[in-house]
Formats: C-alpha cells, structure tokens, sequence
C-alpha cells in the first residue's frame, strides 16, 4: 500500500475504466474528515447517534429518492464513518420512490478512453453523483448545526468495491451489521468530536 502523508485517506481501489453507472451492487465506506467521531459513540455494542450523526441517518435514508435505479441495501452511521451497499437496477428499473431518471450513455466510448478523460467523465457517473449529493447535503447542515460554515466534513475521497457475487455480497452484508459491535476504538487514531 502507498503511504501517504494523511494517514487517514483511504487508499482508492476505484476499478481503472469502470462504468459506475452500470448495474451492479457497490460497497461504500465514507470516512469524517480526519477521521473526528462526529457521528456518535458505540456503548455495549449499539450505536448512540450524535445530532450530525442524526442528521446523516437521515439522509442516507433519502438516497433511493435521488434516482429510480438506485436501491439502498444494507447500511450503517458510525461514530467517524458510514458503510453501505448501494445496487443501481438495470437501466430501466423502477424504485418506486424517485422521479428522477436519466437515459444511460456508455460513458467508456471506446478502449482508446485515456485516463485524464475517464476521470472527467467519471464525475457524471451516477454512483459518483450519488454519494457527491449525499456529502454535500449532509455537511450543509452539519455545519449549520455546529456554526462551522465552509468547514470540511467528510474526506475528499471515498472507498468503493464491486460485489462480484451474492457469497461476497453477503459477506460484506453481514459485515457492516456487525460493525458497531466490532468497534474497538484504537488509542490515538481517531479524532474527538468537533465542538459546537
């Protein structure tokens, strides 16, 4: 693994040319900015909600509205992160929640695609679109909350993974229900909570 100078970025393992439109189901972590336990505290196992951490509950629960492919599988707040598991349906399936569709267009037109092109087109990706809403949503009222305005609240950059299959999807399933009772906060990694 790389060793970066922030030691709390998460190394990407984004796939090189992958269409984050397609249908499929993606495994996502979003971590707090230096990774600050904003979010709420873990007592006996169970995870007590801050007023950000609210918040953010909240509104991972609105991410089926943002468009008619996406299905908001299982998911979890954390005191300094989130997990879930988003799947985007073919591309004319119905949630029955959003009003929101949009044709899909291959975004990788041709295998001649370079890099700095891909990652210009990538921004239009629906995957990127949605966990880009759901950031900028949630640090608006986070920051209204705390009075920080213009105050970062999650890292640049998040951790995604394809779910090759139901075994793997299971797996990472029960994961991330387990993780509150997994929790062993680490001395000295992680941040206190921001002040009001």
């Amino acid at each position: 693994m790389t060793l970066y100078l922030n030691k709390y970025r998460i190394e990407s393992n984004r796939l090189q040319f992958w269409d984050y439109s397609s249908p499929g189901s993606y495994y996502i972590t979003v971590n707090i900015q230096d990774r600050l336990t904003i979010l709420g505290k873990i007592e006996n196992g169970i995870m007590i909600l801050s007023d950000a951490g609210k918040i953010v509950y909240e509104y991972i629960k609105e991410i089926p509205t943002y468009h008619k492919r996406i299905i908001l599988d299982e998911w979890v707040v954390m005191p300094d992160h989130i997990h879930c598991i988003i799947t985007l349906g073919a591309y004319d399936f119905d949630n029955g929640v959003s009003n929101v569709y949009t044709i899909h267009e291959s975004y990788i037109h041709s295998p001649k695609t370079d890099l700095q092109e891909y990652i210009k087109l990538r921004r239009k990706m629906l995957l990127f679109k949605v966990i880009g809403k759901l950031k900028m949503q949630t640090s608006k009222q986070i920051n209204i909350l705390y009075n920080t305005p213009g105050t970062k609240t999650w890292q640049r950059d998040y951790y995604d993974h394809v779910i090759k299959d139901d075994g793997e999807f299971q797996r990472i399933k029960r994961y991330i229900q387990d993780n509150p009772r997994n929790w062993k906060k680490e001395s000295g990694c992680r941040g206190s909570q921001r002040k009001a």
